[in-house]
């Protein structure tokens, strides 16, 4: 279904608030796919005109994604994609470094064969993909998620999400460099990082997700730095 198709089918339904959430979550798809790249400039008007609905749930969808920092507001003038810097890509894998490690310790701690089973499938579908998926539905995305909430925090969960969600959005910004690591090199980190949970080794889990994280950083902030010239 096209975009103006999602927003009418939205538009057709009778919940209220239905069709602010559905022109969000398209603009959002729209950021973190770089159809909306960082400092587009964009305009209630025209979002309303392309939409094909009125400037009101354009306009509580914006500030929507103005709330969440995905776009920034110009006074008179419209609303800026958020620009990226390498101090946000920074920031971003600081974030993960501090809280994902010691999540995916906690969840080994905690985890049951449940649990164990549904990361392993994870891995063997990543393990199966001949390119790198940077789809929502990701299962490289997924594995980190399905830990999360092994944790059980939603909080964790939540911020997380986002986090990744900035990663997605940084491939795409930059499709010239190489930002992603090989499926097979994914598939066998994720594999030593659930062999540590299964073993309920906390300490091994802590290191192996930090190194995990941590050449992902490496290999975004470089190809960064390159495509800034």
């Amino acid at each position: 279904m096209t975009i103006q198709g999602n927003v009418e089918a939205a538009a057709s339904t009778t919940r209220p608030g239905s069709l602010t959430e559905q022109i969000y979550a398209t603009m959002l798809e729209e950021i973190l796919s770089a159809s909306l790249r960082p400092g587009d400039l964009v305009l209630e008007a025209d979002l309303a005109r392309r939409y094909g609905v009125s400037k009101t749930p354009v306009r509580e969808a914006l500030q929507k994604l103005s709330d969440l920092g995905w776009i920034v507001t110009i006074p008179r003038r419209g609303y800026l994609v958020r620009p990226l810097r390498l101090h946000d890509i920074k920031e971003v894998f600081e974030l993960r470094l501090l809280l994902e490690p010691g999540l995916f310790a906690h969840a080994a701690r905690g985890g049951d064969p449940a649990h164990f089973k549904k990361l392993r499938a994870l891995v063997d579908r990543t393990a199966g993909e001949e390119l790198p998926d940077d789809s929502p539905s990701a299962a490289g995305r997924e594995f980190h998620l399905a830990a999360i909430r092994m944790a059980d925090n939603d909080r964790a969960l939540t911020t997380v999400t986002t986090l990744l969600d900035e990663v997605r959005r940084l491939h795409h910004v930059m499709p010239e460099v190489r930002t992603h690591p090989e499926t097979e090199d994914v598939a066998d980190d994720h594999r030593a990082i659930l062999s540590a949970m299964e073993a309920r080794d906390a300490d091994a889990v802590r290191e192996l997700v930090r190194d995990h994280i941590q050449d992902s950083a490496d290999r975004v902030m470089s190809a960064f730095r390159l495509a800034m010239g």
